[in-house]
């Protein structure tokens, strides 16, 4: 194979795998950032009523 394609391809790669990381890193920050706290008498209540369904 010809060198040049390899090193586009490679490059290609790159690019892709640090607008990925960027991407991740964003979402976990934003899913930090809006996270919902769990009302514990909810959990509570949902156990009690686990198997009336």
């Amino acid at each position: 194979m010809d060198p040049a394609l390899i090193k586009l391809a490679f490059g290609g790669l790159a690019v892709l795998g640090c607008i990925g990381l960027v991407f991740g890193i964003g979402l976990a920050l934003a899913a930090q950032k809006f996270a919902v706290e769990v009302n514990p008498k909810v959990e509570a209540v949902q156990e009690v009523l686990a198997g009336a369904q």
